[in-house]
């Protein structure tokens, strides 16, 4: 069996491959079955019952049962895991994807968090004439399994892709290149990406048509619905019933952020109303327009600075604030500390996505 250095993959916290590990044991489950999941984890020297602890598995121990199932009975056990992930599975994470404007935004998203997820890769984003060219590249600690790493990134990010692409949009990559030789299991790759795959190339590559990345991003799908409702529920409870037009308007923001633009103008017209009436009536429930935006984005930052790696500036960036300050001044006043200390001081009891 190949070795693999795992030192850089014990730093990463567990609850990282929770998801993953899951789809691991869902994959077996459903493909192989054959598998004997006890002898897999003694040999990998995970331990016999790694199932029954999956969601806090570590990714130095996930890694460890990829490469023994890849060396052994099941060769193309990274692309068959990468293909059962899904937007569901990054959380919160998963709504901030949905909730971007277009692919491009999405893209720079997922990317963050796949290199979080996966250690020792670095994925990078270019615009030629034709295409949008996902580049990924392996730092020196991911070298000894890097085809398990670009494996699973190359399926996940394609998955995330096709979420995201509204309905009628032809779902087919452009090309994909990978820097390492033809496995046994090659025609897997086109039958999963529907695109031309060529082996032993110098990058790593995933090419998607370039005007792919100005597409809004579909936000009626199954999986965008679950999330928006987990979101929904979740403000709604924490912040108590307060009144048929407020919920409406909070639910608005939350599932159709791009729309709504926390602006009264736009927001109004989707709930049938006019500005003025929408005023009217918000004030009657005694609140503001202003007043409901505060509370969802505030919510919204406080999941994303415990539940995500994004940068306070990114944060303000993704609830709609053009400039950073105003977002660290309006999270300042509602939760009494600036974003990043908020982070630090509630960092223990939070898991990170």
């Amino acid at each position: 069996m190949a070795t693999t250095d795992l030192k850089g993959l014990k730093q990463v916290p567990a609850s990282m491959s929770g998801s993953q590990a899951g789809e691991l044991v869902e994959v077996l489950r459903e493909e192989f079955p054959h598998i004997d999941g006890e002898a897999l984890g003694a040999r990998s020297g995970v331990g016999r019952h790694w199932r029954l602890q999956a969601a806090q598995l570590g990714q130095a121990d996930f890694f460890r049962l990829l490469q023994a199932l890849h060396d052994s009975e099941a060769p193309n056990i990274a692309l068959r895991v990468a293909n059962h992930i899904r937007l569901e599975s990054l959380g919160v994470m998963g709504y901030a994807v949905l909730a971007c404007a277009t692919l491009e935004q999405g893209l720079h998203l997922c990317s963050q968090f796949i290199e979080h997820s996966y250690p020792f890769i670095r994925i990078t984003l270019e615009a030629t004439p034709d295409y949008a060219v996902l580049s990924c590249s392996l730092l020196p600690g991911g070298l000894s399994h890097g085809q398990l790493l670009q494996e699973l990134w190359l399926v996940s990010v394609w998955n995330y892709i096709r979420e995201l692409l509204p309905d009628g949009v032809a779902a087919c990559a452009s090309f994909a290149q990978l820097n390492y030789p033809a496995p046994s299991y090659h025609w897997q790759y086109q039958q999963l990406l529907g695109c031309r795959v060529e082996f032993q190339r110098d990058q790593t590559v995933l090419a998607i048509p370039r005007q792919w990345l100005y597409i809004p991003v579909q936000r009626g799908s199954r999986q965008a619905q679950s999330l928006y409702e987990h979101q929904v529920l979740r403000i709604l409870r924490e912040q108590g019933y307060q009144g048929d037009i407020v919920n409406r308007v909070k639910r608005l923001l939350l599932e159709r952020p791009a729309d709504c633009d926390y602006s009264l103008e736009q927001t109004a017209p989707l709930l049938s109303l006019s500005s003025r009436t929408l005023r009217r009536y918000l004030a009657e429930a005694g609140t503001t327009f202003r007043q409901v935006c505060l509370e969802v984005r505030m919510s919204l930052a406080r999941d994303y600075l415990l539940y995500s790696r994004l940068t306070a500036q990114e944060i303000a960036f993704q609830l709609g604030y053009s400039q950073p300050n105003n977002f660290y001044r309006a999270f300042k006043q509602v939760h009494g500390e600036p974003p990043e200390r908020f982070r630090q001081t509630n960092l223990p009891v939070a898991r990170m996505s």
